[in-house]
């Protein structure tokens, strides 16, 4: 199909909108563009962006080690009534050890979320880029729709003036006019109804870009309708290695594995090392001494003898790897059924060419000939046209239901077959 460029369309954005509104200037845009700016721009992805953030932050903390304490006390009577009491100066160091792998469990454990948080945002992007391609194709196809609406409206006003005119000359009836000026109002009903529904789609478009836009925007651009070559069981290998929430869930596994390792090493205490000097005087006129000494600090934890954080994290653990297996089997059905929906729009697409549309038109244009010269009921001709408006509307819907069929199976297989 050729390129579309719709700088009609701006009537439309204009007549639908308010005052304001309609002082907007047209801007076209195409897909490129378009997807740029949802990339750069969306909310929700910056929001998702954070996660990565604060993921790697995380892992960052995770490194650090305990922290020495270091006491000092040094003599503080200075005063003559207090000169006879002993002046004493002491240095000590405590230095906390952790075993039993518990910093290392606790940077495993981060730098798996830090994966597992960068692979849900691989995914969440391929979703946004699904979401994106959505919505332009409903956009181009709503356009496309409006348009041709906009142009058989054209061609009825067309057909209600040549009616006037054989009324007046005695060839028809009032009827016949009455007929036509009725079927003019109620194809324009329904064309305000189709504007409507394209007015609240830009809302989705706005959204998607992260913001309104100064000018009135006209996309432009192809809905695509070549199927690619694609094997459904080369894509199922591809999606059960590659997919990105399926690799953000062996992730997650991971980082429950080691929070449980971490939850049970965290039973057992950790010991300080602890370095000390101490020099004092005793009272005039004894002798002072100095000492320096090392020692160790054994906390006795009874908390370790209670299993819940230990139990919680199992569970988590156990929880992380049921939902992978979930995730596994959503992608399997899911792939499957895209792959069903696509087999099935392509063979309704083969039926949709723009043959039908050219002997559509020569139908139509045939009857309203055959109605000049008497030989076919106003009726008939009315059919007629609506009937080609069908054909056209029912062409512009199958391509954009196949173009969806291709973006859903994009989204399951996790790799992108849409070229716009």
């Amino acid at each position: 199909m050729k390129t579309i460029r719709y700088l009609g369309i701006a009537l439309i954005l204009a007549s639908m909108s308010s005052s304001a509104q309609a002082q907007r200037n047209p801007r076209e845009i195409g897909w490129d563009e378009f997807f740029q700016t949802v990339l750069s721009n969306n909310l929700e992805m910056i929001i998702e962006r954070y996660d990565v953030s604060i993921s790697e932050a995380a892992y960052m903390a995770s490194r650090v080690f305990q922290d020495p304490e270091l006491e000092m006390i040094f003599p503080v009577f200075d005063d003559d009534e207090f000169s006879g009491f002993p002046r004493n100066i002491e240095f000590e160091m405590e230095v906390p050890l952790e075993l039993f792998g518990k910093r290392r469990n606790r940077i495993r454990q981060a730098r798996a979320e830090k994966y597992a948080a960068q692979a849900s945002f691989d995914d969440f992007l391929h979703y946004l880029r699904a979401d994106a391609a959505n919505t332009w194709v409903e956009v181009i196809t709503n356009q496309l729709i409006l348009e041709r609406m906009m142009l058989n409206l054209e061609q009825l006003n067309q057909f209600l003036d040549v009616n006037r005119t054989l009324y007046e000359a005695g060839e028809i009836g009032e009827v016949d006019v009455m007929q036509t000026r009725v079927e003019v109002r109620l194809f324009q009903s329904e064309l305000f109804d189709a504007r409507m529904e394209y007015s609240e789609l830009m809302g989705a478009v706005y959204f998607l870009m992260g913001g309104m836009t100064t000018d009135s925007l006209v996309f432009t651009g192809t809905i695509p309708v070549d199927p690619p070559v694609l094997n459904y069981q080369d894509l199922l290998e591809r999606a059960l290695n590659h997919r990105s929430d399926l690799v953000a869930a062996k992730r997650n596994a991971e980082a429950a594995e080691y929070a449980m390792r971490l939850a049970r090493s965290e039973r057992f205490p950790d010991i300080s090392l602890i370095f000390g000097y101490h020099n004092e005087e005793a009272v005039r006129p004894g002798p002072g001494f100095a000492a320096s000494y090392a020692g160790l600090i054994i906390p006795l934890q009874f908390s370790g003898f209670n299993r819940g954080a230990l139990r919680m994290s199992t569970f988590e653990m156990e929880q992380s790897r049921t939902e992978m297996q979930a995730i596994t089997l959503d992608i399997e059905t899911g792939l499957l059924t895209a792959w069903e929906r696509y087999r099935m729009m392509m063979q309704k697409r083969m039926l949709f060419t723009e043959t039908i549309l050219e002997d559509a038109e020569k139908v139509r244009d045939a009857i309203v000939l055959s109605y000049q010269l008497g030989d076919v009921s106003l009726l008939e001709v009315l059919e007629a046209q609506s009937t080609l408006n069908e054909v056209y509307i029912s062409y512009y819907e199958t391509l954009a239901r196949f173009a969806a069929s291709l973006v859903e199976l994009s989204k399951q297989s996790g790799e992108w077959f849409v070229e716009f």
